[in-house]
């Protein structure tokens, strides 16, 4: 017999669960459903009662053991057993805190980060962005990827010849301009500045086209700016209230700029970019049967 408060739970609601009309002594009774019965090991699991229960006391003690055999009864009869299953697959499940040191770059875990507080992916152009110029870990921010000391070469280190040409080329569009008195000679992307010296000391001896250039430097790179500084053989000089560089390899002024917008307009102008647009963030885009996506995620 079970004598805990569950199975006394039990007694009360089985003339409803079972349908009967009437009290616990009506002559028609159903099984509970399934997911109702249970085998006696389940209620024993909710009892209290020694193995060896005392003997009952009185008549209602011996009505509540009848009742109890009834319940047992029809479960025993049923075969069903009651199971509870929990999904946890939707709780969330924070990482485990290391002191261990990460294998991770700066460079990763800022991207990782980016992800993170976005809570969705970045785009490809984004991710370019922030591997080459990110002002602490981008590519080209910090260090000369140039030359024999760096990375790669490109044609300007190989030969100042490429750089020479490209000053005649510049020379000849000026003339076609009408030889004006002033024009920008901008150059995006200038690397080790090496194309530009090649330039302007192989145009040196035309004074009057070299005195119409005003130089200007697109680079975002402060390690870069102070190497193209120096292959100029760039030179701080005061003009009245004013400062100003200029290179000596010609007389030139010479200006740097974070990006083109920066470049004062109102001057013809002639563009250089040698190995510039390759080295750009771009959008790939990936075409599925219903979308277009362009984003990048980074895993743990």
């Amino acid at each position: 017999m079970l004598r805990s408060p569950a199975a006394a739970l039990l007694r009360r609601l089985a003339p409803r669960l079972t349908g009967c009309s009437g009290g616990a002594g009506s002559s028609t009774r159903q099984s509970l459903p399934p997911y109702i019965s249970s085998s006696s090991s389940f209620l024993a699991r909710f009892s209290s009662t020694p193995t060896s229960p005392p003997p009952p006391s009185s008549v209602g003690a011996r009505d509540d053991e009848a009742e109890d055999d009834k319940l047992q009864g029809s479960s025993s009869d049923s075969g069903a057993r009651l199971s509870i299953s929990v999904d946890r697959a939707g709780l969330y499940s924070p990482p485990e805190h290391s002191h261990e040191p990460s294998s991770d770059s700066d460079l990763v875990k800022h991207l990782k980060s980016i992800i993170k507080f976005r809570s969705g992916p970045i785009s490809i152009a984004e991710y370019m962005e922030e591997v080459l110029t990110n002002p602490q870990s981008g590519y080209y921010m910090n260090r000369d990827v140039f030359g024999e000391s760096g990375d790669f070469i490109t044609s300007p280190e190989v030969s100042q010849m490429f750089g020479e040409l490209i000053g005649v080329w510049a020379m000849c569009l000026w003339e076609q301009m009408g030889k004006p008195e002033k024009v920008n000679l901008i150059e995006l992307g200038p690397g080790r500045g090496t194309l530009l010296a090649d330039l302007l000391r192989g145009s040196a001896k035309f004074v009057n086209f070299t005195k119409a250039l005003n130089i200007n430097l697109v680079e975002c790179s402060p390690t870069l700016q102070k190497v193209q500084y120096n292959t100029l053989k760039c030179e701080d000089e005061s003009v009245g209230d004013e400062k100003r560089t200029v290179s000596k390899l010609c007389g030139a002024p010479v200006y740097w700029h974070a990006s083109l917008v920066q470049v004062p307009s109102g001057f013809p102008t002639i563009i250089v970019a040698h190995e510039f647009f390759d080295a750009l963030p771009i959008h790939q885009f990936q075409v599925g049967e219903q979308s277009v996506s362009d984003f990048i995620t980074l895993k743990d």
